[in-house]
C-alpha cells in the first residue's frame, strides 16, 4: 500500500489522499479546496483520473470535495458516497461555480458528470471499490451524511476519519467507533482541533439560549450567521429543544436548499421528529421583497443564515441592518478564521464587507459550537489503537500538531502519531 498526501498536510483545508495498491491503480479520498487571501480557491496536487479506480467522499463541505468535478472531464471515476453527501455536494458545487467561476477549472457541466459517477452507500457496507480493494463506509458524526472509511488493501488496512465527531449532538450521533477494529496498520485522521478542548455540549447549549432569550425578551433581533451543511441544522434543532419558539425564526439563503435535503433522509438524524418540528417553526426567505421586510419593523426575530464567517451571502445584508442598534446581537455560532469579517467583528467591534466598513454597535458574542472532536476526544480516540498501528495527523495546524504528539509521548507514552505534511509518501 503506497499512500500519497495530495492536500490537507499541514493544513487545513483541500483534504485529499490517494492510496494505491501494487497493481498501481489507486482510490482517492476526497479532493477539497481552500481558499487565499484574495479568495480564490486553491486547489490539491494533481492526479491523473486514469490513474484512479475509485473516489470516496467523505462528506459535502468544500475542502473536502470543492475540487472533484475538475477530475470529471473526461474520464468517469466510480464515486462511492452517500446519497445525502451527494445531493448537498450538488448545490454547494454550483453556488461554488456561481461564486468562483472565473477562477475554477471547472463548469456546471463537470459538476454533472460527478453526479452522474455517483455511487450510492450506506453505513456498514462493505463493497468491493477496485480489483482487490475493499471499503466499508462508517458514520463520523461530523454533519449529515458524513463516513469515514475503512480500506482494505491487498492484506493491510487503513482508516481514513474525513472530519468526524466523537460526541453526539442534538442532531446527529457521534462516530460509529465499534466498526473500527483496533488493529488497523494505518490510520488517517484529522486533527482540527488538537489545541483545543471543546467546553460541555450541555453547557454550551445552556449559554447560548439563555444569551439569546435576553435579547429577544429585550426586544432585539439576533442575527446567527451559519454555515450552510450541518450548523445551520443544529442550531434550528436546538433552538426548538428549548421551546424558544414563540418568536419567529428565520432562515436565508443556501440553507433553505440543504435543510430541505437533509430533512429527506431520517436515517442520518438522531431525533426526526425534533428535526422535523424545526423545519415546520422555521420560517425560510425566499426572495429579497421578504428579506427587506423581515427587518423592516424591527420585532425580535432570529435570523439563520449563511456564510458562517460572513465573507459573503444573505448574513452580510441582515448585519449591516442590525448592526447599528444595541438592542440587537450578532450570534457567531463557528470558528472564525483570521483575516475574515467575522474574525474582524469579534476583534475590532467592526468588519469590511462588501468593501465598505461596518461598525458594530449591536451585542456580539462567540459561542464553541463544533462539528469536529476536539483534543480530549481526538486523545481517547488514538488510545483505542494497537501501539503498532501508524497513526497520521493530517487537517491541522503543524506546530500544534507537533506540539500535540510530543504531548501524546510525554504524558501517555503514545509514540505512533506523526503529523504528516503535504507531498509526502508513505510505503507499507
Amino acid at each position: 500500500m503506497d499512500i500519497k498526501v495530495l492536500g490537507g498536510g499541514g493544513e487545513v483545508g483541500r483534504m485529499a489522499i490517494l492510496v494505491r495498491s501494487s497493481r498501481g491503480r489507486g482510490v482517492l479520498l476526497d479532493y477539497g479546496v481552500s481558499f487565499d487571501e484574495n479568495d480564490r480557491p486553491v486547489f490539491p496536487q494533481h492526479v491523473r483520473p486514469r490513474d484512479l479506480c475509485a473516489v470516496v467522499l467523505s462528506h459535502a463541505h468544500l475542502d473536502h470535495s470543492g475540487a472533484l468535478p475538475s477530475l470529471y472531464v473526461s474520464t468517469y471515476v466510480p464515486l462511492y458516497s452517500t446519497s445525502l453527501t451527494m445531493e448537498l455536494s450538488d448545490i454547494m458545487f454550483k453556488d461554488m461555480v456561481k461564486l468562483s467561476g472565473y477562477y475554477l477549472p471547472y463548469t456546471d457541466e463537470q459538476v454533472r458528470a460527478v453526479m452522474e459517477s455517483a455511487l450510492s452507500v450506506v453505513y456498514g457496507e462493505r463493497l468491493e471499490v477496485c480489483d482487490d480493494i475493499y471499503a466499508t463506509f462508517l458514520n463520523a458524526g461530523h454533519i449529515p451524511g458524513s463516513m469515514m472509511t475503512l480500506l482494505e488493501v491487498e492484506g493491510r488496512t487503513l482508516l481514513f476519519t474525513g472530519d468526524f465527531n466523537y460526541a453526539d449532538t442534538n442532531l446527529l450521533r457521534g462516530a460509529d467507533l465499534y466498526g473500527v477494529p483496533h488493529d488497523v496498520d494505518v490510520v488517517i485522521m484529522e486533527g482540527t482541533y488538537v489545541a483545543g478542548t471543546h467546553p460541555p455540549r450541555e453547557r454550551l447549549e445552556h449559554e447560548f439560549v439563555g444569551k439569546l432569550r435576553e435579547v429577544l425578551e429585550g426586544g432585539g433581533m439576533v442575527l446567527i450567521p451559519s454555515f450552510t451543511l450541518g450548523r445551520t441544522q443544529e442550531i434550528l434543532v436546538t433552538i426548538v429543544k428549548h421551546g424558544v419558539t414563540e418568536y419567529p425564526i428565520l432562515v436565508d439563503g443556501l440553507a433553505r436548499q440543504a435543510n430541505q435535503i437533509v430533512g429527506k433522509y431520517p436515517q442520518y438524524l438522531r431525533d426526526y421528529r425534533l428535526y422535523r418540528k424545526a423545519m415546520e417553526v422555521a420560517l425560510d426567505v425566499p426572495n429579497t421583497y421578504v428579506r427587506k421586510n423581515a427587518v423592516k419593523d424591527g420585532e425580535p426575530t432570529i435570523i439563520i443564515a449563511p456564510a458562517g464567517m460572513l465573507k459573503g451571502g444573505a448574513a452580510v445584508y441582515y448585519l449591516k441592518k442590525l448592526a447599528g442598534n444595541r438592542r440587537n446581537a450578532i450570534f457567531l455560532p463557528s470558528f472564525q478564521a483570521p483575516g475574515t469579517p467575522g474574525y474582524e467583528l469579534l476583534v475590532k467591534g467592526e468588519a469590511v464587507v462588501d468593501g465598505s466598513r461596518v461598525k458594530v454597535e449591536a451585542r456580539v458574542e462567540w459561542f464553541d459550537w463544533s462539528a469536529h472532536s476536539g483534543r480530549r476526544e481526538l486523545t481517547e480516540f488514538i488510545k483505542r489503537f494497537s501501539p503498532d498501528t501508524r497513526i497520521l495527523l493530517v487537517h491541522t495546524e503543524p506546530v500544534s500538531a507537533l506540539n500535540y504528539a510530543a504531548r501524546l509521548r510525554a504524558d501517555h507514552g503514545i509514540d505512533n502519531v506523526y503529523v504528516t505534511l503535504g507531498g509526502e509518501e508513505i510505503s507499507l
